[in-house]
């Protein structure tokens, strides 16, 4: 099935270069108020059910990340200069304090099914993109409400949502001013990126219940009115990862809940050999694989002069019938999810899938950095795949397998 990709006419010559929207519809651009808050006794579609809480305790502390902390590293700005910027910018990705205070955390207490109601700041969620940004950088919003996704910039702009590995929707806006609305059902969180402009990068938080907190500038946050009650708090944050911590409420009472995430980000660096002990592009070659019958691609993200280029290295692979490609993702820690597919049903007038008859076709999950898939090819002839967010934009691979 060959794939909408959702742009009105006026803004059709730019559509035809951007990645797929994987047969999302553009939603309706006019404003639509948010629904008020459903009344005492309501259960919302989630089950929650709304209700007085007259006896509420409430959760505050403060997120910290103590310790020697390593830089990350800056994000290049290499495009549009002329609504862009030029120069580098600071990773987003993880703000400390000189205290140690862990900016952006989300503190979810979870599986509450009766309380206070969702407070509307999460039911009108909004990331707008301007000056090539997203704004907010992390949000928390309401299940089965809608984000509106607004471009502020006179330039295109591709917005892609992932949870996990799946990408949710992909929407090209070439129109300064467009507005498109996205309900989202699943708790989670939620990347976001701009397959345009590499450097941009955000996250929602879709939660089921109104009692989260986003840390502020000083690591500290507070959930009010909740019922007493024994609880499960999973603290999130983007860059360090998540933990779990039980906590007893107690009656018109405060509970302290203070974290240091210093353990945790320990855990987290241990994999980096991984990544960096693939080989060079350069030294991958049909004779130099680290396993028989086995080739690797890496998945790179390349900065230019005229912003980020996306490739695999390398790109044209002569192999034999029995040979096993393994795609690996390079593009460091703040680069984008690549995948590698041969499937016609993603292709786009600039990636035609290209597969022998008979030949099985592939579609990879999508791929964060450090991560891969691996597909054997066992019928001869030539391939042509592509990455579906980065195909558009030159990110293109063949495969002629010999018998």
């Amino acid at each position: 099935m060959k794939r909408n990709l959702g742009i009105h006419a006026a803004a059709a010559m730019l559509a035809m270069i951007v990645s797929c929207s994987r047969g999302t519809r553009e939603q309706s651009t006019s404003e639509i108020p948010p629904a008020p808050a459903p009344p005492t006794g309501a259960t919302t579609a989630g089950g929650y059910e709304v209700s007085a809480v007259t006896d509420g305790g409430s959760i505050i502390g403060t997120i910290a990340l103590s310790g020697p902390l390593a830089k990350l590293p800056v994000r290049k700005i290499g495009k549009d200069p002329q609504v862009c910027g030029a120069g580098d910018r600071e990773s987003e990705k993880l703000i400390v304090n000189r205290a140690g205070a862990l900016k952006n955390a989300v503190v979810i207490v979870e599986g509450v099914k009766r309380g206070k109601a969702m407070p509307q700041a999460a039911q009108i969620a909004e990331i707008d993109q301007k000056k090539c940004e997203y704004s907010p950088h992390v949000q928390v919003m309401a299940a089965n409400s809608e984000v509106t996704l607004r471009n502020s910039d006179p330039i295109l702009h591709n917005i892609q949502f992932f949870q996990g590995s799946n990408s949710l929707f992909n929407i090209a806006q070439p129109v300064q001013g467009q507005v498109n609305k996205q309900k989202l059902d699943k708790i989670g969180a939620i990347y976001v990126e701009c397959a345009v402009h590499g450097w941009m990068q955000g996250n929602v938080v879709v939660v089921d219940n109104p009692y989260y907190a986003l840390t502020d500038d000083n690591g500290k946050f507070s959930i009010t009115d909740l019922p007493p009650g024994k609880y499960q708090v999973k603290i999130w944050h983007e860059y360090v990862g998540e933990l779990t911590r039980e906590v007893t409420v107690i009656a018109k009472t405060e509970t302290t809940l203070n974290i240091d995430l210093k353990d945790l980000l320990a855990r987290k660096a241990a994999p980096a050999a991984t990544v960096a002990s693939v080989a060079p592009a350069a030294a991958v070659t049909a004779g130099s694989n680290a396993k028989p019958d086995e080739v690797v691609v890496q998945m790179h993200e390349l900065s230019g002069r005229e912003g980020p280029t996306f490739r695999f290295e390398p790109a044209n692979l002569t192999i034999k019938v029995g040979t096993t490609v393994k795609w690996i993702n390079v593009s460091g820690e703040d680069g984008p999810r690549h995948t590698s597919t041969d499937d016609q049903e993603w292709e786009t007038p600039q990636t035609p899938a290209i597969l022998p008859v008979g030949a099985e076709k592939w579609r990879t999950p999508f791929l964060r950095n450090g991560e891969s898939a691996t597909h054997t090819f066992t019928v001869p002839g030539k391939y042509q795949y592509f990455c579906e967010t980065h195909g558009p934009y030159g990110m293109v691979g063949t495969i002629t397998v010999s018998p």
